[in-house]
């Protein structure tokens, strides 16, 4: 079996066009609504992109390429809350791109260490208890915190086993769902801790509500995501290794 790790490394040029490539696939991606949850709720296609996006260019490029293409997908389709909201929640597609990168590379302790600082911080905040937000809605971003360290473990050994493509699998699909809730606790970060819902507005009494239908669709979009990186990305990592090392940065 041919192997799917990287080798040889990318010119100035070809960077740019590869990040390029995948901000412009980013923002498609975005502008296309996903049909799994009510719109205020559920995220775009962009779920099926921004893991893969980091993984491939690392976390510096694919931050700006995830960051470009967050900005080109609000101009393809507005949202109802506005451009500068709208992209302010959309930089959780970035914050996903830099933790999928960050897993690949050894700065995997800035991806928990940045994920452990708004998990606290919400759960500090005052306006957790006294609006009734409840914890439980919260599983699958507990779980992803926990799963940080054995996904590193993971990728460890599928980047040691130079033809090891379902080792690879593996630890792109645990890096997919740790990126895809790293993005969704990016929106709650801003929504409570930031107090985003006052933009909106959100009523307090409202919150609960929120975090409840996100409880349902969150983990749809998970697995979602999940299933197309293991569909997806190591042929697609097979494809980029043929001319270049990844991550690229």
């Amino acid at each position: 079996m041919a192997s799917v790790l990287p080798r040889g490394r990318l010119g100035k040029t070809r960077l740019l066009a590869l990040t390029a490539l995948f901000a412009s696939i980013h923002g498609l991606s975005s502008a296309v609504p996903g049909p799994w949850g009510p719109p205020e709720v559920a995220r775009s296609f962009v779920i099926f992109v921004e893991s893969i996006e980091g993984i491939a260019l690392g976390p510096l490029a694919g931050f700006l390429s995830s960051s470009i293409g967050c900005v080109l997908g609000r101009i393809l389709r507005p949202r109802e809350e506005g451009f500068l909201l709208s992209v302010s929640f959309g930089m959780g597609e970035a914050f996903a791109a830099l933790v999928a990168g960050s897993m690949f590379k050894k700065r995997w302790f800035l991806a928990l260490a940045a994920y452990s600082a708004m998990l606290l911080a919400f759960l500090a905040d005052p306006l957790t208890r006294s609006a009734g937000i409840p914890l439980w809605a919260l599983w699958n971003t507990f779980a992803a915190l926990l799963l940080i360290p054995p996904t590193r473990l993971a990728v460890k050994k599928a980047m040691g086993e130079r033809g090891g493509a379902k080792r690879l699998g593996a630890a792109v699909c645990m890096v997919t769902f740790v990126s895809t809730e790293a993005d969704m606790l990016f929106r709650i970060f801003l929504l409570v801790p930031m107090r985003f819902y006052l933009l909106y507005p959100i009523p307090i009494e409202f919150l609960p509500a929120v975090f409840v239908v996100g409880a349902l669709v969150t983990p749809i979009e998970a697995a979602l995501s999940t299933l197309v990186a293991a569909v997806l990305a190591v042929p697609a990592l097979k494809a980029i290794s043929k001319s270049t090392e990844w991550p690229v940065t």
